[in-house]
């Protein structure tokens, strides 16, 4: 039941999007708390398949993750926050457990349904007459593309 592994990752990610839909901020408490448990999670898992090797390699990717993905927030600012950082150092210690092609499968898929999500969001904005108007709230995707990338990870 490799899929439990992602649990927390998941649960706190759906909070997170939600509240980064809602007020356009990704508080650090639940990012602190889903990396906590996640790493827990990811030691859980280590010791039930009988391999800690996954537990480093989730923290690895997890954190190449998020560097990567400061160095976009850097590129173009405005662009991603902070908080859309710090989801991916979250949700990166549930994919990194399922290796290279999960966080090769993860990355595209961000990418991808971001495209989707973006062109969406600003056809369609909910809050065209709020002060959120025209920014796209981006940490669902992060969250969505997670865990298609960790059900991929799953069925290799």
């Amino acid at each position: 039941m490799p899929y439990l592994a992602m649990l927390p990752s998941l649960l706190c990610g759906l909070a997170v999007g939600a509240e980064d839909v809602r007020r356009r901020r990704v508080p650090r408490a639940w990012i602190a708390a889903g990396c906590l448990t996640q790493l827990i999670a990811d030691v859980v898992y280590g010791l039930a398949v009988n391999s800690l090797f996954v537990v480093p390699q989730a923290v690895l990717f997890a954190m190449v993750a998020a560097v990567l993905q400061c160095l976009l927030a850097l590129a173009r600012p405005g662009a991603l926050g902070f908080g859309d950082v710090t989801c991916t150092l979250m949700t990166g210690l549930a994919v990194g457990l399922f290796g290279l092609d999960a966080m090769i499968v993860w990355w595209l898929a961000m990418g991808l349904l971001g495209l989707a999500w973006m062109t969406l969001w600003i056809r369609f904005d909910p809050q065209s007459d709020t002060p959120y108007a025209g920014k796209v709230p981006f940490a669902p995707v992060i969250v969505i593309a997670g865990l298609a990338a960790g059900m991929f990870g799953i069925a290799l």
